[in-house]
This record gives C-alpha cells, structure tokens and sequence, in this order.
C-alpha cells in the first residue's frame, strides 16, 4: 500500500500541481478587467479581455505572497519561477471555467455569496459582522463591495465546474489491480557509471585559458548595483510599554464581548424554499405559491423534495435548500426574525425579503459558551494593548508623514518622534536586509523622486501596522569584478567543460562499442569503471540516480531469465550510465483490507479525476474563443540617462 501512494503521489503528483492546481492558486479572486486598449489585452477569453496590468498586478500580488511566506527567498529565482507567462495562463484557466459554467447554466446565488461573506472571520469586529471591516479589506484588495461579490461568486462557479469532473471520478477494482501491479513494480539492473568528477580531476586549466575566458565574458562576471540606504520606521510595538491597561478597563470589554457573543452566540444550519417576485408574478402570487409549498410539506413531502421543486434559488435547490450554518444577522433582517422564534425541525409561515417570499426550515442549532473572564484575560490585555498602540501610531504617523514630506533628509523626522535612523551597509536590490526586503520599497527605491532627485521617499507600509521612510544615501554602478576575485570559479568552469567534453567523447566510443558487440563488462573497461549492482529499484526512486531510474522503467521487459540489450542515459551533472534491465518482478494484486481498498480506490479516483480535468481544460481552449498575445506582456523600456548621484544629507 506505501509503495502504490508513493507512486500516485509522486512524479504524477508534481506534473498535476504545476499544470493544475498552482495556476488556479495564482488566479484567486478577480472580477471582470478589460484592458484600456487592444496594445494592452494580452489575452482574451469569449470576449473579456485579460489587460497586462491585470497579469502584472497579480503576478507582483504572488510574489509578495511568496516572500512574506519565505522571507529569505532569493529575489532571482523568485523572479524567474514565477513568471507573467505562467500567471496568465492560469487567469486564462479561470476564465474558460466560469464561460462553461455559464454555458452550462450554473448558478451561485446573491444569498449564498452572502452567507459566506457574512461567516468570513476577516469582516468581523468585536466578535460580530462588520460592514465597515467588509468595506475596508475589500477596498485594500483593490476591489469594490460589488466586485468582491461578483468575484465570490465566479470563483465558486469555477469550483463547482471544476469538482463536476475532477471529484466526479471513480475507480474499478480491476483498475486497481492494475495500478498496483504497475505502480508497486520492482526492478534489477546492472550498470557503469562514468563520473565526470573524476575526469575533472585530471584536467588541467592554465593560466591563459582563464585569463581569456574572463576577456570573452566579462559581462558574466558583474558585482551588481551597490546601495547604501537611510531609513525610520515606526511600528506598534514602540508603543506597548507606554499602554497600561486597568482592571476596570478588562472587566468592561469583557462584558461587552459577553453581551455580543450572547445576541450572536446561536449559529443555526438553515434551508429555504425562495419564491421569487418578477415580471409573471407578484409579491401575493409568491405568496400564495409558497403557501402551496407549505401544504406540500404537511402532506409529508421531505424539505428537500419541495425546494427542488418549488425554489428559485437553482444554486440551492439541487442541494435541499441548504444555506449552510448562519449566525445573527447574517442573512437579511426579516428572515433573522423569523429564525429568531424558531427551533429545530420547525418550517416557517411565508417571509418576505427583498429577494422575494421564502420558507424556512432549522436544521441545526450550536450555541456557544462564553469562557469566564479569568481564562480570556490575557487576550483581553493583547487586544487592548493593540488597539490602544494602533491608535498611538495612528497619531504618529500623520505627523510622521508631513515630516518626511516637508524635509529634505530624514535626520529631522527621527529626532521629532525619537526614531532610529538607521543605515544599510553596501548592498545590491536583490539583497536588502530583512528590514527592507519588500516589493514596495523596491518600487520606492527605483521611483524617480528617491533614485534621481535624492529625495525621501513616501511613507511605506511595508506590512500590517509597519511603516517606514527611506532615501539613498549612494549608488554604486554595476561593475567587473576583478579577475583575481573569480579566477578559481573561471577554472572550475573550464575544467568541467573539458571534462565533459571528454565524458562525451568517451560514451560516443562505448556506443560504438555496444553496437559492435561488446558487453556491460568491456564498457566498464573501456570506461575504467565497475560493473555494479542495484535490485528492488521502485518507480520514483532517487538512486542510483533519477534519470537511470526513469530510464529503466521506461525500458521493455525482457524475457524472463535474459537481459535486455545495453542502454545509455546521461545525467544533469554530465554523468553517464550505461545499464541492464536484467530482472522484473511485479507489484503485489492480492486483495487489501477493506479500509486500505477504499483508501486506496479514492486516490486512483483522485488522480483520474484531475487528469480527465486537464482533458477537459484542453477541450475547453480549442473549442471556446481564446486568444493570446504573450509577446504584449512585456514593454519595451527606454535606455536609462546617466543621472546625478544623491547627495549626503548635512548631519
């Protein structure tokens, strides 16, 4: 059983998260975004328009999601994994998927966007839904209320369009079998190993050759922009021994959290019946159809019956009504008085909502406790400690912001609110210290106002409740480095070429060999290597090497009791092996305990599920209207001016 989920969980594995499930990761929530011109569109998927904006806006939003998670990341290889090409194609993913679900008339309601709007931990103050807090985190994703909603709404259309084929899947016993008999394979082989370590020892590299080399590629050989870099920062914590909190102060908020937690303490599972008000029916006819509905009921009729057949909330209706579990005010006001008289099992006469005349039923109901104030008192201390300093930086950093505006350094700032200034040693932009390690003062760094006018910079939030100001106090340019400094690296370099070099023009004779006749053993020979030994070799395995494994399971069985002919592979590292298929023995197709079985039948689903997925989005983009312009996602920029360097500021 490990072996069989070591190989559906490995190689398969990889391929589905980079062709899968990080382009979806990458999309997140977006609603509709046209560019402002057809130089801008770099796609475009059934009509809307991908802009590059768009594609660079997100692509900066996961890198800084990449760095806050790994704040030691190297800046070059972030820059090179995460790439405009990939971001766009999984925002082309998820614009495909929602144009199907349209197409196939799926359907997220206004009152399921809003029950998990409303249940979202992120919109509450206080232990109790905010509009306020709602507004506020949405408009710093740069999002409107209603495009928040209408983005909700698309990524939950695009999930249910996804899981109708990825986690629709199932798998056969006999499929099964097979698998196992695959996946749980164990082979033997006999190999040479030609190791371009050891040729790299006997090589020589003279001075010249270095010497030469740096001459040809000196552009290789650059010590980047150097920065020094002056900066304040204000932050919470500077405050948290100026705030003392009082007995008093705790037990207030404490009845107060009471007092709310008790009006929002009962969170209920809901369904409804929704008779909606339009054009063909008014406000009594919905009444009158719901009564009916009602009837339907006490006639012995499930509730789940009667929503698929009365409601016109179709996102609903398939799944008995259900709007999921629901606090105090989370739905509108005159269903929350309604639910507010009713206990479990009961049905409600017609409500009327702005949505039109509902039945409700109460599945479920969860109360929760208030702990005693004793065990929430060091949390009630953290939080008001927190606010209290958040309210002390907020005064700050009016000031703070005018200070960095109206002066023409930093020193002044520092000493008006008793700051360190602080400065950075040499530097280069792909190395600032952890302080500065952020895409915002990167962007800062880079502006015009900071880099060629010597000013300071605007005051950054660089993370929740951090702030900071900065200028550049020198520049360095981008220079050679000495020949001295890397003439080991050049001949390091030159000497795995020439041992490749010759790696490959001894593999060119033992395939000559092989092909004239010669055995495993005249290779190793002519290699001046050993023959050696691996058995039980499992797919996936990482040695004798990743590559001589994929090799000899790539290779046919040969019959029983011979070997198969000589087979060459190279390695990454210049290697080359040469080897023998010589014994397969196949994995296990005994029955499993019935738990393992089932475990088992649920990851062959898995993976035949997300892989009849990947056919679907292959269908989707030859048949749907797509159009791609990568070749837009990058702009020409102009030739950068010498500019004059930022003078020191007087001390």
């Amino acid at each position: 059983m490990q072996e069989f989920r070591r190989f559906v969980r490995g190689p398969v594995g990889k391929v589905l998260l980079a062709a899968i499930i990080l382009p979806f990761i990458i999309s997140g929530f977006y609603g509709y975004f046209t560019g402002g011109g057809s130089d801008s569109a770099v796609a475009e998927v059934e009509g809307n328009k991908i802009s590059r904006g768009y594609v660079s806006s997100r692509t900066q939003q996961l890198r800084q999601m990449l760095r806050q998670q790994s704040p030691d990341i190297n800046e070059s290889m972030l820059d090179s994994f995460i790439r405009p090409e990939m971001v766009l194609q999984g925002i082309v993913n998820e614009q495909l998927m929602i144009a199907a679900a349209r197409n196939a008339d799926m359907a997220f309601s206004d009152a399921q966007a809003a029950v998990l709007i409303r249940n979202n931990d992120m919109f509450y103050e206080n232990g109790r839904f905010s509009e306020t807090q709602f507004e506020r985190m949405v408009r710093a994703q740069g999002m409107t209320p209603q495009g928040y909603l209408e983005s909700l709404r698309q990524e939950r259309i695009s999930q249910q369009y996804r899981n109708a084929f990825a986690a629709t899947d199932f798998a056969l016993e006999g499929e099964l079998a097979e698998q196992r008999r695959l996946g749980e394979q164990r082979r033997d082989i006999r190999y040479v190993r030609l190791s371009v370590d050891s040729l790299r020892g006997d090589t020589q590299v003279s001075d010249q050759e270095v010497s030469d080399f740096y001459d040809q590629n000196t552009s290789e050989f650059m010590r980047p922009e150097q920065l020094r870099v002056r900066y304040i920062e204000l932050t919470p914590e500077r405050y948290r021994d100026r705030v003392e909190i009082s007995d008093e102060q705790i037990r207030a908020e404490y009845e107060a959290r009471k007092q709310m937690r008790d009006s929002a303490a009962t969170r209920r599972e809901v369904a409804h019946v929704l008779i909606s008000v339009n054009d063909e029916r008014d406000e009594n006819a919905a009444v009158e159809r719901a009564r009916e509905a009602r009837q339907a009921l006490e006639q012995g009729s499930s509730f789940a019956e009667v929503a698929r057949e009365y409601s016109d909330d179709a996102a609903t209706a398939r799944s008995g009504g259900n709007l999921g579990r629901v606090g105090q005010g989370s739905l509108p006001d005159s269903l929350d008085e309604a639910l507010a008289d009713m206990d479990v099992g009961d049905v409600s006469e017609p409500v009327i909502s702005d949505a039109g005349v509902h039945l409700l039923k109460v599945i479920e109901e969860e109360r929760a406790e208030m702990p005693p104030l004793e065990e929430m008192r060091d949390e009630i201390v953290t939080d008001l400690q927190s606010a209290q300093s958040d309210s002390l930086l907020a005064e700050d950093l009016v000031t703070l912001e005018e200070l960095v505006y109206e002066h023409s350094d930093l020193q002044v700032p520092a000493e008006q609110l008793g700051l360190e200034l602080q400065t950075t040693d040499w530097v280069s932009m792909q190395e600032l210290p952890t302080a500065l390690n952020n895409a915002r003062v990167r962007e800062a760094l880079n502006s015009e106002s900071v880099r060629e006018q010597g000013r300071n910079s605007d005051l950054l939030e660089v993370a929740p409740g951090r702030f900071l100001a900065l200028r550049l106090e020198e520049v360095k340019d981008a220079e050679p480095l000495p020949l001295a400094e890397v003439s080991e690296d050049i001949r390091a370099q030159l000497r795995l070429r020439k041992a490749r070099a010759r790696a490959e023009a001894l593999a060119e004779e033992a395939r000559e060999a092989v092909e004239q006749g010669a055995d495993l053993a005249a290779v190793a020979e002519q290699l001046d290597a050993e023959v050696q030994e691996e058995a039980d070799l499992q797919r996936g395995a990482s040695e004798p090497a990743m590559e001589v494994v994929d090799a000899v399971f790539a290779t046919p069985r040969p019959a029983e009791g011979e070997s198969s002919p000589i087979r060459f592979t190279s390695l990454r590292n210049g290697d080359l092996v040469a080897f023998q298929l010589t014994a397969v023995e196949d994995g296990s197709v005994d029955a499993l305990e019935p738990e393992q079985q089932r475990q088992a039948l649920q990851e062959l689903a898995r993976v035949e599920g997300e892989r009849g997925f990947r056919q679907v989005m292959a269908f989707l983009r030859d048949s749907l209207d797509v159009e791609l312009h990568p070749d837009r996602l990058s702009q020409p920029r102009e030739q950068p001016q010498p500019r004059p360097r930022p003078a020191a500021p007087p001390l």
